[in-house]
């Protein structure tokens, strides 16, 4: 009975310590771009525009499972900045640059594949929180659809517990959002919906 206890106890311990070599808990920030196109979007006298690319950022606490050498799991507690640029004209053609500013938390859950200091990645990402803020509210404020999960991928260059990585997340098929211009609300399907992201980080 001793020796099965005994047993039980060491190869508990074997497996917990080859868990802990096997598991690592860690952080990520960079910065991201938005990707974002809709036809143009006409309210009685005003018009709606893509404008240019905006830069945001993101920061993420991250857990990543290796299950063989060169598999492994990834999952990570996202927070992101991401702005979108528009051009809005009034009446006369006069035009006027307003950007939408978001704060989202998105859970990536990713599978990923090594080769050597290249990893490669992909998987869904769930939106849990989001909010949108407007630099110009009375002219154009943005819903921005998240009742759909998206898809993020990308690689990154592992440097020992160093990490590199660049990614792309959107969604698979067009989105239907809710443009709302001088007060009234209209449905707007996009193009595309996507964000770039470059970030670094470290594994404990």
């Amino acid at each position: 009975m001793k020796r099965m206890i005994f047993t039980l106890l060491l190869s508990s311990a074997v497996c917990s310590a080859t868990f802990a070599q096997r598991f690592y808990v860690g952080v990520r920030a960079g910065v991201n771009v938005s990707d974002f196109s809709i036809p143009a979007v006409a309210v009685d006298d005003a018009l709606v525009r893509n404008g240019s690319s905006k830069a945001g950022f993101e920061a993420a606490l991250a857990a990543r499972l290796n299950i063989t050498k060169h598999l492994n799991l990834q999952a990570e507690f996202e927070y992101d900045r991401v702005n979108y640029g528009f051009q809005y004209y009034a009446q006369g053609g006069t035009r006027r640059d307003i950007t939408i500013n978001t704060n989202r938390i998105e859970i990536p859950v990713m599978a990923g594949l090594n080769f050597g200091p290249v990893r490669l990645f992909c998987g869904p990402s769930f939106r849990i929180s989001h909010n949108e803020k407007s630099n110009a509210p009375s002219l154009l404020k943005v819903g921005f659809n998240d009742s759909k999960v998206a898809l993020t991928g990308g690689a990154g260059l592992n440097l020992k517990r160093f990490f590199l990585e660049g990614r792309l997340t959107g969604y698979p098929k067009a989105s239907v959002n809710k443009f709302t211009v001088q007060g009234k609300t209209e449905s707007v399907k996009a193009k595309h919906d996507m964000k770039w992201s470059v970030t670094a980080g470290f594994l404990f």
